[in-house]
């Protein structure tokens, strides 16, 4: 069996040796996973923010000093991924009203100017998402979000009952969420190729 030095497979890691910080992930893995599910309560998120944990330490495994016990030097990049994971999750709750969407609504006294670069870059894919709604659901959801339309000014408007318009707003949502939720975990966005 191999000799688990912790500090031996970093330094060797830290020189190319990239078979060295499978060890460390074997270790680790099991005790990150909980930490980051403690914070994000969902099996499946928690399982790819542990894979991007690895990844972000592994890319900045050079930047490690031994200055903290490696397991905290591990735990504060899980927790800047998580804080990321928040901060993109806040993002679109605050557009699910959508009104987001409109200038108005996005100024903040204190723009931080890498906040400012991801709502501009969540606003375009936002637009691009909505052009791929079905025609009606893409009226009714720019009619009720953007133009500020009651549903029921919408209903009269299309000839159709309240009822079908929360619908189609539903939907819309619920379509919304779809198209942008692997935008939001750093996937592979297939609508966009």
């Amino acid at each position: 069996m191999l000799d688990f030095d912790e500090d031996t497979l970093i330094a060797r890691t830290q020189h190319g040796d990239t078979e060295a910080f499978t060890p460390l992930v074997t270790t680790y893995h099991s005790r990150l996973y909980t930490h980051i599910f403690g914070r994000i309560k969902d099996a499946e998120t928690a399982k790819d923010l542990t894979q991007e944990t690895w990844i972000k330490a592994f890319r900045a495994i050079h930047t490690y000093r031994g200055e903290s016990a490696f397991s905290t030097w591990l735990y504060r990049i899980a927790e800047n991924v998580c804080i990321d994971f928040f901060r993109k999750q806040k993002a679109i709750l605050k557009i699910d009203p959508l009104h987001t969407v409109k200038e108005r609504h996005i100024i903040d006294t204190h723009p931080d100017p890498c906040d400012t670069l991801q709502t501009q870059e969540l606003r375009k894919m936002l637009r691009v998402a909505i052009a791929h709604l079905p025609p009606i659901r893409k009226r009714v959801f720019l009619l009720h979000y953007i133009h500020e339309m009651p549903v029921k000014t919408i209903a009269k408007q299309m000839g159709r009952s309240e009822g079908t318009i929360k619908t189609h707003l539903r939907n819309a949502r619920l379509q919304l969420r779809e198209l942008l939720t692997p935008y939001l975990k750093n996937q592979h966005i297939p609508w966009l190729a």
